[in-house]
């Protein structure tokens, strides 16, 4: 039988480790590693086990259903236990094709609820989404958290502290606390084989389909503890209109219980116009400095204006009567020149409705049909813009171009 014994959790100062072995056929799944760790920067040493646990079971569960597979450990959280099946039951619906088994034994089931504080967290990457639920709950002054381990390699320390630094500015410019959690969650499963297994069933990668939403979450436990939290905010990546599946759903999210503090998927009812218009509503109220930090390059930490997801979130900006510079992105009008012809013979559109939202927004503004920086998008057809020839021949090259780039990154280890 499969299974996942996690023999031993260290805690010690800011850091978490966690201990395990695996047996049966599913091993192949998995990176050849028996412990992995997360470290905080604030201590965290002083949660009992049965929570300083949580974060890796939310890393693990879903292999755990999709292999019929058995998880053995020690001691586990009243509450969160007692969520499982609740959001596991979002899992069944999104996913009818697959038959959602295992099973959970655990020596002790430890009761460590509390009367929660007003103290909320917020997950913050420095993107739209996360900026958007920043500013929506920002009267409840949010801890926000950056989970490094998730987007970016480990292995990128320049690059990654580089990322601290732009965070901790935006955070301080907001007067909010920050925290940082480096963790090496995503070393625990081969991506590359599980996705071989799953894609074809799902079409969706693994980390997309199941792993991310949970996984992610679940680093909060410790600090909801420590804090009391009332609820943690997970920003929507989606609308429900998108019909997207995606680990990260509020079907899933909603429904996990961090022992006595809540979980929200926040913003799942607004897509990414409305969310640039509530960002641009609190820089004008309020006056604060915030940048986003939106790049398809997430081995940069500036915004490079040239991309795909840059000149999305700078146009969803403009639609809604806002100069993108606002936050930070640094343009002048030679951008505006070429951004016709880039979407014309260059820019390869990942999500089709998004642009066509902001067109429609847009069409609601005549006004601003006469100006040289924005009549183009009035009458591009979006439906076409992918279907070029040299558009297909360029998507080729930038696969092989972004292969050699990952290869070169591994090989030099650059920004170590």
């Amino acid at each position: 039988m499969n299974k996942i014994i996690l023999n031993k959790v260290e805690l010690e100062a800011n850091k978490i480790k966690y201990i395990y072995n695996i047996e049966g056929e599913w091993k192949q799944y998995f990176n050849k590693y028996s412990e992995y760790s997360m470290e905080y920067t604030e201590n965290i040493d002083n949660i009992p086990k049965s929570i300083a646990s949580i974060p890796f079971i939310t890393n693990i569960l879903p292999m755990v259903w999709i292999f019929d597979a058995e998880l053995i450990l020690k001691e586990l959280d009243k509450e969160f236990y007692e969520s499982i099946d609740k959001f596991k039951n979002g899992y069944i619906k999104m996913y009818p094709m697959i038959t959602f088994n295992g099973k959970i034994t655990c020596n002790k089931i430890i009761d460590n609820s509390y009367i929660p504080s007003n103290k909320v967290a917020a997950f913050y990457s420095g993107g739209l989404d996360a900026t958007s639920t920043l500013v929506t709950h920002y009267n409840e002054k949010p801890m926000l958290i950056n989970l490094q381990g998730s987007d970016l390699d480990l292995r990128y320390k320049k690059v990654l502290e580089d990322v601290r630094k732009f965070l901790k500015n935006n955070a301080d410019n907001l007067d909010l606390d920050i925290v940082f959690i480096k963790s090496e969650f995503r070393n625990l499963i081969n991506e590359k084989r599980i996705n071989k297994y799953i894609k074809p069933i799902v079409k969706d990668n693994y980390w997309h389909g199941f792993q991310h939403g949970i996984a992610i979450i679940g680093h909060a436990a410790p600090l909801s503890y420590k804090y009391k939290m009332k609820s943690v905010y997970i920003a929507s990546s989606f609308t429900k209109a998108d019909d997207v599946h995606c680990a990260s759903d509020p079907t899933i999210d909603n429904f996990v219980k961090l022992s006595s503090t809540t979980v929200i998927h926040d913003g799942f009812e607004f897509n990414r116009n409305d969310k640039s218009e509530n960002i641009g509503n609190f820089v004008k109220e309020t006056n604060k400095k915030i940048k986003l930090r939106v790049c398809l390059n997430d081995y940069e930490v500036n915004n490079c204006c040239n991309c795909e997801k840059c000149y999305r979130t700078i146009f969803g900006f403009a639609s809604k009567g806002y100069n993108p510079q606002i936050v930070g992105f640094d343009l002048n009008d030679e951008f505006y020149k070429k951004v016709e012809k880039d979407f014309k013979y260059k820019i390869i559109i990942q999500f089709i409705p998004y642009w066509k939202n902001i067109q429609n927004e847009f069409m609601k503004h005549q006004e601003m049909k006469n100006d040289e920086r924005f009549k183009w998008i009035y009458n591009f057809n979006f439906d076409n813009c992918n279907k070029s020839p040299l558009k297909y021949i360029l998507k080729i090259y930038n696969a092989m171009l972004k292969r050699i780039k990952k290869f070169i990154r591994i090989i030099t280890r650059k920004g170590m």
